[in-house]
């Protein structure tokens, strides 16, 4: 196989985390309520699934909302006058809730990875916290391309999604490989896309018969066999 790219999922693929949910919440609700509006909870809470369920309806047809969007239906179901600067204000808590540290040999396989094929980022996300991370840990530098889906409306397993990363690099799809953590969203959407899948063993996805690595950190070594395969 002639390898030219390598397209990278990020969370549960270079990072690993989620959210704190809790302490999200009562940050949430400690703001609104410096702005007047005293909002119980639970229906807090409830809004905020109400935002989440219209969003996966969304995503269930392979698009995606930013999440200026998802928090802007939020504030709609609880009444409550917002502006940009609110809906900032909410992104940046959620950014410093949502914990995703990098799996720790991240940095030697992106600078093995760059040294030798072209690096794209493609991760499914309402927020730019991938793209900004990879900024602060300066790995930024080893990416010919950073793609999160809120910044094109689809996602993965979306074949369109694929098509603007392999445009971008100026690549076709047998020369790519696609690494995820996601059967669905990453495997099957690199299958569809005529592209070379290899997961990052995660328990509780449904079976993979195709390539797959029980980290990041085994990569560079699998694309060589494939390589020289």
């Amino acid at each position: 196989m002639d390898i030219k790219a390598v397209i990278l999922d990020f969370g549960g693929t270079l990072a690993d985390g989620g959210l704190e949910w809790d302490p999200y919440h009562e940050v949430i609700r400690s703001f609104l309520s410096s702005h007047g509006y005293n909002i119980p909870m639970k229906d807090l809470k409830k809004a905020l699934r109400g935002a989440l369920s219209d969003l996966n309806r969304v995503r269930a047809k392979g698009k995606e909302l930013t999440f200026e969007e998802v928090y802007s239906n939020f504030l709609s179901k609880l009444e409550v006058r917002y502006d940009n600067e609110m809906l900032e204000y909410l992104h940046e808590n959620f950014k410093k809730h949502y914990l995703s540290p990098f799996i720790p040999c991240v940095e030697e396989v992106l600078e093995e990875l760059s040294s030798k094929y072209k690096v794209a980022l493609l991760s499914n996300t309402m927020s730019d916290q991938p793209r900004l991370l990879l900024e602060e840990a300066g790995y930024d530098k080893y990416f010919d391309a950073i793609y999160c889906s809120r910044d094109l409306g689809v996602r993965k397993p979306n074949p369109e999604i694929f098509d603007i990363v392999l445009t971008e690099l100026g690549v076709s799809p047998v020369e790519a490989v696609h690494v995820g953590d996601s059967v669905e969203a990453d495997m099957y959407g690199a299958r569809e896309s005529g592209i070379t899948g290899v997961w990052i063993k995660t328990p509780d996805q449904p079976v993979w018969n195709g390539h797959a690595v029980a980290s990041i950190c085994d990569l560079p070594a699998l694309l060589k066999i494939l390589g020289d395969g």
